[in-house]
C-alpha cells in the first residue's frame, strides 16, 4: 500500500472511529509499526490527527473558534446536556464551573430553589448565575480573555487556591480514554488544573464530536473524571473505554 493510501485510511478510520492503533494499522498494511509511527508523526504534523499512547486520534474541532461561534454550536445537544447534568446537584453543594458554552447552559439550566456556592472564572456563566437568589457566586477575576469568555493568569490561580468544591464542571475542548481532557490554550489549562487539584469530583458534559478527539495541553487524566454527561446516541464503543476507567456515564 502506497503511503497516501496509509494516510487515506488513517484519516477514513479516525473520521469513522476517532481513533486508530499503531498496531492494528502495523497489520492491516503490512508494514513495521516504526513505519505507521513515521505516518502518524507527518499527519500529526500536518493537523490531521493527536497522537496517543499506542495510536492517535482525532483533533478536537473548534481550534480556532471564539465562544460566540461555539455558542452557535449544537444548542439543542447542549441544552439536553445541561438538563441531565443539573439533576446531580444538590442543596449546599460547593462547586467550580470553568469556561464553554456546555458550561455556561449548565449554570442556565441550574434550579433557582437550590442552595449552592459557585466560584468560577468564567464571566458567561456567571452572568447566568448572578440573579439566583440561592447561589453564593464567587467571579475568579484575573486577565480576560474575549476569544475564551474566562480570566486566567496568575491573579486567577491565586484565587482558586483559596477554594475548594465538591464537584467541578470542568468543560473540555477534547475528551479521550487514552489522553484524557485536552485544552487548546496553555493558560486556560492551568486554571482548569488548579481547578482540578481543589475539587472532590470532576463532571464533564461534552457533545459527541468532542468524544475520542484531543487538543494541545492536558488538563485531567482520563481515570481523574467521576462524571461524564453525554448524549445518548454518543458511541458505545468510545464510552465503554470510559467506564473501564471507573467513570460514571450520564445519558442525557
Amino acid at each position: 500500500m502506497l503511503t497516501e493510501e496509509r494516510y487515506q485510511f488513517i484519516r477514513d478510520r479516525l473520521a469513522a472511529e476517532g481513533k486508530v492503533l499503531a498496531g492494528e494499522l502495523a497489520s492491516r498494511f503490512g508494514v513495521s509499526e516504526d513505519t505507521v509511527r513515521r505516518d502518524l508523526r507527518e499527519l500529526a504534523k500536518a493537523g490531521q490527527l493527536r497522537r496517543v499512547y499506542g495510536g492517535a486520534v482525532a483533533p478536537a474541532p473548534f481550534a480556532a473558534a471564539t465562544i460566540s461561534e461555539r455558542a452557535r454550536h449544537a444548542p439543542e445537544e447542549k441544552l439536553r446536556l445541561a438538563k441531565a447534568a443539573v439533576g446531580m446537584l444538590r442543596s449546599g453543594q460547593a462547586l467550580f464551573i470553568d469556561g464553554g458554552t456546555t458550561n455556561e447552559a449548565i449554570a442556565r439550566a441550574i434550579p433557582r430553589d437550590i442552595e449552592l456556592t459557585v466560584a468560577t472564572n468564567s464571566l458567561g456563566v456567571a452572568s447566568a448565575l448572578a440573579d439566583l437568589p440561592l447561589v453564593e457566586l464567587f467571579v475568579l477575576g484575573g486577565r480576560y480573555v474575549r476569544d475564551l469568555g474566562t480570566c486566567v493568569g496568575g491573579d486567577t490561580l491565586a484565587a482558586v487556591a483559596q477554594l475548594g468544591a465538591d464537584l467541578f464542571f470542568l468543560g473540555s475542548c477534547g475528551l479521550d480514554a487514552s489522553r484524557g481532557v485536552t485544552a487548546f490554550d496553555s493558560a486556560e489549562a492551568e486554571v482548569k488544573r488548579a481547578m482540578a487539584r481543589n475539587s472532590a469530583g470532576i463532571v464533564i458534559a461534552v457533545t459527541n464530536d468532542k468524544l475520542a478527539t484531543a487538543a494541545p495541553y492536558r488538563v485531567a487524566a482520563p481515570d481523574a473524571i467521576s462524571h461524564l454527561v453525554v448524549d445518548k446516541t454518543a458511541p458505545s464503543a468510545i464510552l465503554a473505554d470510559f467506564e473501564r476507567l471507573g467513570v460514571e456515564i450520564h445519558f442525557a
